[in-house]
């Protein structure tokens, strides 16, 4: 793989990085190199073992697929290293195991994704290691929880559901000054899913790695399980070493199919973006709204927040009702939505609108709210038949 990055523009770089002529042989998407056993033309070479990992040696190890898209992966986050895996939660497990051992203290938000806070709290406990959940909207406090032991900070921004952002530096900042105090080495570790890679820059803010969904905006049509994990030099050969000993790894199909969607990641984000932030103003002024959560509006209590440190944002959002609505009523609402699907995950082509709940033992600035909560996501459809789509759930829900 090449180790020279040329300074590209952003969108340049979605289209170009990766695209590695050894392995393209033409084609302008990598093809999938289907293969376990790898054949080697010279003992030498056979004897000669990659220990960085940047050649096709064995399917489990990787592709040029994975490969390549590691190095875009990585042109574009600019982490030193990325790794490729099967799923957003392979990428979460990878990144958090590799720096736990039975005795160890992690301190997690709980504003992480559900399954993140199971892994923490429900899994890894079973191996004797120590976790503690802190609020999503705790900044400069958060150096009060972290003992001698702490070995991790898991981050995600915006919060899942109710979409907090705290002063990301300052929380930085309190954790690496407690740790020169404490003379110990945390890592740092950030789910970017939501904004990023495009309009998050972890490693422009001390973060030591990154987690993506890549399921999600980077393949982009809602057909393929992918994760992503980015990381600086330090951390890099743990992180790797961990997804080998564990088996975790990703075929080239679907690093296929993450190619090709992250070639038009750029557009896609940028007008689901553009979109988002018009319906959320839409939605504000809806008498069936109490509030929206979406950070980019200026209404939203973390606007502040991410205007220090975001550049755009996902299409992602979540609204609280003016009432607790009965189920008969949210049928009457979702079930005959035109344009809205109801499905799990996002970050595809299509709109999506489900109801959803706060995690259980939840602390936020959104604990006041107990009415019907909905979560939305912002596909690519045509922003007045959005509104009209709404418009009318909107009459059969409170008609009902």
């Amino acid at each position: 793989m090449k180790d020279k990055k040329k300074n590209y523009h952003q969108k340049t770089s979605l289209v170009h990085s990766g695209r590695d002529k050894r392995f393209t042989q033409g084609a302008v998407n990598i093809p999938p190199y289907r293969a376990s056993t790898v054949l080697f033309e010279t003992l030498e070479e056979y004897y000669n073992w990659d220990k960085q990992f940047k050649s096709f040696r064995y399917g489990r190890l990787g592709s040029p697929n994975s490969l390549a898209l590691e190095e875009a992966y990585s042109e574009i986050t600019g982490a030193y290293r990325s790794i490729a895996t099967s799923s957003g939660m392979s990428a979460i497990n990878i990144a958090v195991s590799a720096f736990l051992k039975q005795g160890d203290h992690a301190l997690v938000t709980q504003g992480c994704y559900e399954p993140a806070a199971e892994l923490f709290n429900q899994y890894l406990t079973k191996f004797g290691i120590d976790v503690d959940f802190f609020s999503p909207i705790m900044e400069s406090s958060i150096a009060d929880l972290i003992l001698p032991t702490t070995k991790i900070v898991y981050l995600e921004a915006p919060s899942s559901v109710t979409f907090e952002i705290p002063d990301i530096e300052l929380v930085i900042s309190s954790i690496r000054k407690k740790s020169r105090e404490l003379n110990t080495k945390i890592i740092i570790i950030f789910d970017n899913t939501w904004a990023g890679p495009l309009y998050f820059k972890s490693f422009n803010f001390d973060i030591d790695i990154e987690v993506q969904a890549a399921t999600k905006s980077i393949v982009g049509h809602s057909d393929a399980m992918l994760g992503l994990v980015a990381c600086t030099k330090e951390t890099y050969q743990t992180v790797k070493d961990c997804s080998r000993n564990q088996g975790i790894s990703v075929g080239p199909d679907t690093c296929y199919l993450g190619l090709r969607g992250l070639r038009t990641m750029g557009l896609r984000m940028e007008a689901q973006y553009d979109n988002a932030k018009k319906i959320a103003a839409w939605l504000h002024n809806q008498q069936v709204i109490k509030e929206v959560f979406y950070p980019p509006v200026s209404f939203s209590k973390s606007h502040d927040n991410w205007s220090k440190t975001f550049l755009g944002g996902g299409s992602l959002m979540s609204m609280v009702l003016d009432d607790t609505y009965s189920t008969s009523a949210l049928a009457a609402f979702l079930d005959d939505m035109d344009l809205f699907g109801m499905g799990y995950s996002y970050g595809g082509y299509e709109s999506l609108l489900t109801p959803c709940r706060l995690q259980k033992e939840r602390i936020s600035d959104t604990d006041h709210f107990d009415q019907t909560m909905l979560r939305m996501y912002i596909g690519l459809e045509d922003i007045n038949d959005f509104i009209a789509d709404l418009d009318s759930g909107f009459k059969r829900l409170v008609n009902h």
